[in-house]
């Protein structure tokens, strides 16, 4: 029992790490309020997340906002985007259903183009958090890994949705953790599949950490 209250036992380690996840979701729920800053807090939360699953020590607020900084500019036009093709699709299937000749073909497509718009938003900002790439270059790696690691992807998407029905059907306080803790259990299975791209991503260098 002495050991478990200990201030390197299990009883502080976890608290801590619930923590933390609780300010995180806190943080992104503040920094997203303003829509166009979605992209930029989510990968600023991954930034947090990723680096823990790495075993980096930090500041969870420094380091949250140094990431939303330096990924500012370019977390916002890679909403904008997401968020535009959303409703396109979205339009899109709003027409298809109006009209009568090909409406299945117009509605596979639309459906395919939604479940990849979702897919890349799975990656696209845990990428920006870490890497330093150009933003064409941000959506190229994530249409890929998306689709190459689909075991992963489909896996990440299923527990986002079962943590919005968990919040909305069951425990409602649980929502103050809840992107918190999407963030921090999908990463271990981020990492694992950047690792094998950049097996050196833990190291801190320039080139790995956004």
């Amino acid at each position: 029992m002495r050991g478990f209250l200990k201030i390197d036992g299990p009883f502080f380690k976890y608290g801590t790490i619930l923590a933390d996840i609780i300010i995180l979701t806190i943080l992104w729920a503040v920094c997203s309020i303003p829509l166009f800053t979605l992209g930029v807090s989510t990968a600023a939360l991954f930034y947090v997340t990723t680096k823990q699953v790495s075993d980096k020590e930090g500041y969870v607020t420094a380091n949250f906002f140094r990431s939303f900084k330096e990924n500012f500019i370019q977390g916002i036009i890679a909403t904008v985007i997401l968020l535009f093709a959303a409703f396109v699709v979205y339009t899109s299937i709003r027409f298809s259903a109006v009209i009568s000749s090909g409406r299945e073909i117009i509605l596979t497509l639309d459906c395919i183009a939604a479940f990849e718009v979702i897919i890349v938003s799975v990656y696209i900002f845990p990428l920006m958090s870490r890497f330093d790439m150009k933003l064409t270059e941000l959506f190229k790696m994530a249409f890929f890994l998306s689709n190459r690691h689909m075991f992963t992807t489909l896996t990440c998407v299923i527990l986002f949705a079962a943590i919005v029905l968990f919040c909305l059907f069951i425990n409602p306080i649980f929502i103050m953790a809840s992107v918190g803790i999407y963030a921090y259990v999908s990463s271990f299975m981020l990492m694992r599949i950047f690792r094998k791209y950049c097996p050196d991503i833990d190291v801190d260098k320039p080139e790995n950490v956004a």
